[in-house]
């Protein structure tokens, strides 16, 4: 999906895979903890299997077919076409198992988790998801929780292309299951963390040039800023890194004075300043809607106030208090 929501199983020598008691699926998903503590396994448990009942199934087909050839004694030869025909093979193994397997499995921990939320009133499941999550930068989830684990699941098992259909039948009768339409808005899946990136950060020790996701990247929410080259170390110059976000945001709200207009009904920027109307009979808006700019303000009040940067956190509050029209 992105640098911090993948997974995986890493590969190794044939004498190491062999031995499943050491197997290592790596499973690092930043949108699964905007999900409740205990629907999290459950996420954690199902990604996990996907990985791993191909890798599975295809470890013992290859198994089978060297077990085959061992009575020959010349280099068995592989060429495009067996290497298309056992992925194809695979490809339909675990199509069968997302209309068997997976399915069967997600209703019934959809099924758990409606029994689950129902067992407890509003304020406890408030009140869970706040205590566990006190460091998240985004959307934590207070809805239906049976629907943001189908909409998280299915967004991951859709990322493979070869069952997309599949995971969208799959994806279709778990919505139904829960009373929701396949294409109803709250159907659709957003990634509920926000996301700035503070470009070209350098380490005034080692002169290391590099990207700093302030928002998700979890090193940065519960450690100090560190250069993250391991020979080195050091902690950024505080003041340096809240001057560039206090940049950021003022150039940030000084374009949004200055955006365009566009017109509501032909999109068209707005040419003639005087003009109440388009030529179209449309009236004009602002480019940038006021709670999307609102929104991005959030994102930098929220790392002012985690990080301590007191001039950042009196400019974004200053601006939001404005209330800009």
């Amino acid at each position: 999906m992105d640098q911090y929501n993948y997974g995986g199983i890493p590969a190794k020598s044939d004498e190491a895979m062999n031995d499943e008691s050491q197997l290592d699926i790596i499973s690092s998903w930043n949108i699964a903890e905007y999900l409740p503590k205990k629907i999290q396994d459950h996420f954690v448990f199902i990604i996990s299997q996907f990985m791993y009942i191909p890798w599975n199934y295809a470890q013992k087909q290859a198994a089978i077919k060297a077990s085959l050839q061992n009575g020959d004694s010349c280099t068995p030869s592989i060429n495009v076409g067996a290497a298309e025909a056992f992925e194809s093979e695979i490809t339909e193994y675990i199509k069968g198992q997302i209309s068997s397997y997976f399915t069967h499995k997600l209703l019934g921990i959809v099924h758990d988790i409606g029994l689950h939320m129902k067992g407890m009133s509003r304020s406890e499941n408030s009140q869970n998801i706040s205590s566990g999550l006190p460091q998240l930068m985004g959307d934590v989830h207070r809805g239906d929780a049976a629907l943001e684990f189908i909409k998280h699941v299915c967004a991951v098992l859709a990322l493979d292309q070869s069952v997309q259909h599949e995971v969208l039948v799959l994806r279709k009768n778990l919505l139904k299951y829960v009373d929701v339409r396949e294409f109803a808005p709250e159907a659709e899946f957003h990634d509920p963390c926000h996301s700035f990136v503070l470009s070209n950060v350098i380490c005034s020790y080692c002169n290391d040039c590099r990207d700093l996701d302030l928002c998700r990247d979890l090193a940065l929410l519960t450690e100090e800023w560190r250069c993250a080259v391991p020979e080195c170390g050091q902690p950024y110059d505080r003041e340096v890194m809240e001057n560039a976000l206090l940049q950021t945001v003022r150039q940030r709200e000084r374009l949004y004075h200055l955006q365009d207009l566009v017109c509501v009904r032909c999109h068209q920027v707005k040419a003639a300043h005087l003009a109440e109307q388009c030529a179209c009979a449309g009236s004009f808006r602002c480019k940038e809607d006021t709670c999307e700019f609102c929104e991005k303000m959030h994102v930098f009040l929220n790392i002012a106030s985690r990080q301590k940067f007191q001039l950042l956190q009196e400019c974004t509050s200053w601006i939001l208090e404005l209330k800009i029209d």
